[in-house]
C-alpha cells in the first residue's frame, strides 16, 4: 500500500505516529527540517520481517532549509558520493550524485531555464548539483527540539518558567511599516544568560496603534533599557522622527542601535557565541609555566592587581555550566524561532565573500536579536551583583530569625543597600 503524506509543520510528524513503514521516499529532501527527517525515518520506519528490509530513499537538490544538514549527512563524509557510511547503530546510508544529464527523458527547456540563472551560486546548485555552491542555513548549531545523540544543554528553546522579579530586562525594538515591527522582550540571569520570553509583531500598524500594548508591559516590568533600530533616528521630513514619535507614545526615551555593516557582521559573530552549546577546546599547554621570580617582577613594577591575574592564570579552568547562553521560552517567540531558520548567507561580492545574513521577508527578528546579545552584555554583572545582594539580605533575615538582634539586622541591612546604591537604575518613566 502507498500512502502519500506531507509535513508542513514540525509537530505533523505525529499523524504518522501509528504507522509502520517499509520505504520512507522524502521528496525534496533540503525542503525539511531533519527532525521530520529523523523522527518518521527512524521511529516509523521498521519491519517486522527480516526479508523485507526497512529503506529511506529520499531525493533533493541543495538550497533550502535542511541544506545544511542534508550535506552534513550525507554529502561531507564522501562529497563524491557512491561510498557507503555506517551510521549509528550499524545504520547504513549513501549519497548517489546526480544531474539532469542522468535523465534522458528531461524537457530540454528545463534545462535551458536553468542557465539562465543568473545567481552563480543558484545555477551551479541547481545545474550541477554543486553543494559548496550554496552556503545554507547560517545558525546551524540552532536547536529548538532535542536531538539523541547530542548533549542535554543542546537546546536553544525551553519550556516556560516563572522568571524572577529581580532579574535586568529589556526591551528591544525593530521598527517598521510596511515592513515588520517586532519587540522582543529579555531578562537577563546572573548566570549570564539571556531569556528571551515575550514577543510581538504588527505588520502596516501605526505606531500609536502598537506602542499602547508595549508601554503596558514597560509599566508592569519597568525594564533597565528598551532599544530600537537606528533608522528610527533618521529624519523622513516629518515633523517628529519616529524615534520622538516612539517617545512620546510609550512616555519614555528609547536608545538607539548601531547598525553600521560591520556591526551587523559583528552582531552576527555574537549570536553564534551565544547560540554555542559546545564547550570550547582548554587547552592546558597553552598555559605555560608558573615563574615566581617573574611573578615578584610583577608584585613589583605592576602592582597587585596584575599579580592576582598572573596567578588566577593558573588555577584549573572551571567547565561552562551556561552554554548556550540563549534562551527562548518555548511557544512565546514562534517569529523569531522561524526566523533564525530561515536565515542564509548574502551573496558574495566580487572575490571577498561575504559574512553578513541575506535579508528576507521577515528578517526583522534577527535584528532584533543582534540588538538584545550585544545589549545583554553590560547587564550580566548587574544581575550577579544584585543576585549577591538579595542572597545577603535572606542570610541577615535568617540570623534576625534565630537570634532577634534587631539593632545589628538593621546595621547590616544598611551596609548592604549602601553597597547596591551604585547599581544601574531602570529607565525613566517619562520623556522631559
Amino acid at each position: 500500500m502507498i500512502f502519500l503524506g506531507h509535513c508542513e509543520n514540525e509537530d505533523d510528524v505525529h499523524q504518522y505516529d501509528t504507522m509502520q513503514i517499509n520505504l520512507f521516499t522524502p521528496d525534496e529532501l533540503t525542503s525539511i527540517t531533519e527532525w521530520i527527517y529523523l523522527y518518521i525515518g527512524f521511529q516509523r520506519v521498521r519491519s517486522p520481517v527480516p526479508e523485507l528490509p526497512s529503506i529511506i530513499r529520499a531525493a533533493g537538490m541543495p538550497g533550502g532549509i535542511g541544506h545544511t544538514w542534508t550535506y552534513k549527512r550525507f554529502i561531507k563524509p564522501y562529497p563524491k558520493g557512491g561510498r557507503i557510511i555506517i551510521g549509528r547503530g550499524g545504520n547504513k546510508r549513501i549519497y548517489i550524485h546526480s544531474t539532469l544529464e542522468d535523465n534522458k527523458y528531461i524537457d530540454p527547456t528545463y534545462k535551458q531555464s536553468l542557465q539562465g540563472i543568473t545567481i552563480d551560486a543558484e545555477r551551479k546548485a541547481k545545474l550541477h548539483g554543486d553543494w559548496d555552491a550554496y552556503q545554507g542555513q547560517v545558525f546551524d548549531e540552532f536547536r529548538d527540539r532535542k536531538f539523541e545523540d547530542e548533549p542535554a544543554n543542546a537546546l536553544h528553546v525551553i519550556e516556560p518558567f516563572e522568571i524572577p522579579q529581580w532579574w535586568p530586562k529589556i526591551i528591544i525594538g525593530d521598527w517598521g511599516f510596511r515592513a515588520m515591527t517586532w519587540i522582543g522582550y529579555a531578562a537577563i540571569s546572573p548566570s549570564r544568560r539571556v531569556y528571551i520570553y515575550r514577543e510581538q509583531h504588527w505588520v502596516k500598524t501605526k505606531i500609536a496603534d502598537w506602542a499602547p500594548y508595549v508601554k503596558l508591559y514597560i509599566d508592569k516590568e519597568n525594564p533597565r533599557l528598551i532599544r530600537f533600530c537606528k533608522s528610527a533616528g533618521q529624519d523622513r521630513g516629518q515633523e517628529h522622527t519616529i524615534q520622538q514619535q516612539i517617545e512620546d507614545e510609550l512616555q519614555t526615551p528609547i536608545e538607539l542601535s548601531n547598525n553600521s555593516p560591520g556591526s551587523r557582521v559583528a552582531g552576527k559573530l555574537l549570536i553564534h557565541e551565544y547560540l554555542r552549546w559546545q564547550s570550547k577546546l582548554i587547552n592546558e599547554a597553552e598555559r605555560g609555566v608558573y615563574n615566581e621570580e617573574y611573578a615578584m617582577w610583577i608584585m613589583r613594577n605592576r602592582g597587585l592587581k596584575e599579580y592576582k591575574n598572573y596567578i588566577n592564570s593558573f588555577h584549573p579552568i572551571e567547565p561552562e555550566t551556561n552554554i548556550p547562553k540563549l534562551q527562548i521560552i518555548k511557544d512565546a517567540c514562534p517569529v523569531l524561532v522561524e526566523a533564525i531558520k530561515a536565515c542564509s548567507y548574502d551573496k558574495p561580492k566580487g572575490n571577498k565573500p561575504v559574512e553578513d545574513i541575506a535579508e528576507f521577508d521577515g528578517d526583522d527578528p534577527i535584528d532584533g536579536l543582534r540588538y538584545i546579545v550585544d545589549a545583554a552584555e553590560g547587564f550580566f554583572d548587574e544581575a550577579n551583583d544584585e543576585f549577591k545582594r538579595i542572597r545577603a539580605q535572606e542570610e541577615l533575615v535568617n540570623r534576625l530569625n534565630a537570634n532577634q538582634d534587631w539593632t545589628a539586622f538593621y546595621r547590616n541591612m544598611a551596609k548592604v543597600e549602601s553597597d547596591s546604591d551604585d547599581q544601574v537604575k531602570p529607565v525613566g518613566r517619562y520623556r522631559h
